[in-house]
């Protein structure tokens, strides 16, 4: 069995049809799904880009542990145990933060291809190059100095959509397919950047939702409350960030067709999963744009629209056809999973589940709630009718009612004081469980 696992970064659920959209177009994404299973209740663990990779590749939550940091060296990794059992393994990506500066996320693959020029990879320096700031730069993320300049320096040279990174990845991608299928059996990780920020695609895909805007361009927003930019610069952010939804699905149609041309579906199995979901000001939003977990002093819980991500996974031979599955899963499941599909042993220690016999339809026991959570800042249980966030020092938790309020505009902690403290112990024992630090739980206290 062959498998192909692809991230795309950032990518909200409700933006493709499958998960009940309704006006953006996701045609391959669609059709993919309705030869695979739809996981509902798939969820972020650790946030966010750097610590999700970490807890897919090593099967293990690393929240408690560690941060925005490189691979751990010491742990054993999927590509890694996969390769001692006689897989092939390669990593496509332009997840730039993987690739750059001994951070080894590549660490264990047999090659790896880095498409450079995302965000603020220092490839361009070229002095002759204008920048031209789209609109207010106040109204533009710049979390060090010099990253919008370079980000208008990398992307100065695009001609055709080709040219673009999305593209460039699913391209390499069915190259290295081409050459490398007849491997007895083989791993291919695509870890897209895209949907992430800055939204600049092609502008014939920004057409389909937004022609003729004239107005200022916020292709990467600063993460905070959505009031600094005017209703039609939101409506216009909305639907630049539509757009890349849609370019990644043309480009990933173009692997399915590659994997269907070389007869490969019969014997692999394929996972397109998000790290992340984005805020866009949408009514489930909190008010907020981009991923902020604080800004100006307040707090913000993580809402659903962030942790709530998109997990499909065709069988091989289109087993499962488009059955939409309940059950909790998080990315430290993926390895077990994966062991599950390979008929191979679970490497010790892991902190993930195979959720295999949820895939095949079967009833499975499994823990009842999915924790989401960024080092040193807050967690998050989402369990049932209930999402619990809670922040690290004595600070007041968060409550809300999800059956009652989907969109998680009330507060209501306050009014359930006994649900706050049964999810409180629920958090405390989920540490105890995967071995937290010696004093990393007491932190989460709650005023209520």
């Amino acid at each position: 069995m062959n498998i192909v696992c692809i991230v795309s970064d950032s990518l909200r659920r409700d933006h493709l049809g499958c998960y009940g959209n309704d006006w953006i177009s996701t045609p391959n994404f669609d059709a993919f799904a309705s030869e695979s299973c739809i996981m509902l209740d798939s969820y972020q663990s650790s946030h966010p880009t750097l610590p999700n990779r970490t807890d897919n590749f090593t099967g293990r939550y690393s929240f408690p542990w560690r941060g925005w940091s490189p691979l751990p060296k010491d742990e054993l990794v999927l590509a890694q145990w996969l390769g001692e059992h006689g897989y092939v393994s390669q990593i496509i990506g332009d997840t730039y933060h993987m690739f750059k500066e001994d951070f080894y996320y590549y660490r264990g693959f047999n090659g790896w291809y880095w498409v450079r020029g995302q965000e603020g990879d220092r490839l361009v320096t070229d002095a002759d190059i204008p920048v031209v700031w789209p609109c207010d730069r106040r109204k533009i993320r710049q979390p060090y100095p010099d990253r919008y300049p370079q980000i208008a320096r990398n992307r100065s040279r695009r001609r055709v959509e080709a040219d673009w990174l999305a593209p460039q990845v699913y391209q390499r991608a069915c190259d290295w397919l081409e050459h490398n299928h007849m491997h007895e059996k083989w791993l291919l990780w695509i870890d897209g950047f895209d949907p992430h920020e800055p939204w600049d695609p092609p502008q014939h895909y920004v057409d389909l939702y937004d022609p003729g805007y004239e107005g200022q361009i916020c292709d990467n927003p600063e993460g905070a409350k959505c009031e600094f930019l005017t209703p039609s610069e939101v409506r216009h952010t909305r639907a630049r960030y539509a757009a890349e939804v849609t370019m990644v699905d043309r480009w990933f149609g173009k692997l399915m067709r590659k994997l269907e041309d070389l007869q490969l579906l019969d014997d692999t199995v394929i996972f397109h999963m998000a790290d992340h979901g984005h805020y866009l000001n949408y009514p489930n939003d909190g008010g907020l744009i981009g991923k902020p977990l604080g800004f100006r002093g307040k707090r913000f819980p993580m809402y659903r629209s962030l942790v709530n991500i998109p997990t499909i996974v065709r069988l091989p031979r289109g087993k499962g056809r488009g059955r939409k599955v309940r059950g909790y899963v998080q990315p430290p499941d993926l390895l077990p999973t994966i062991a599950g599909l390979a008929g191979l042993r679970v490497p010790p220690e892991r902190h993930g589940k195979s959720y295999l016999p949820l895939l095949k339809g079967r009833k499975q026991k499994r823990r009842g709630y999915a924790v989401s959570a960024s080092t040193g800042e807050q967690a998050t249980i989402n369990a049932g009718k209930w999402s619990f966030s809670i922040w690290r020092g004595q600070r007041p938790a968060a409550l809300f009612d999800l059956k009652a309020d989907p969109d998680q505009k009330r507060d209501v902690a306050r009014k359930n004081p006994s649900v706050v403290k049964r999810l409180h112990r629920q958090l405390f024992g989920f540490l105890d469980e995967v071995g937290a630090p010696e004093g990393f739980a007491e932190a989460y206290e709650t005023q209520l």
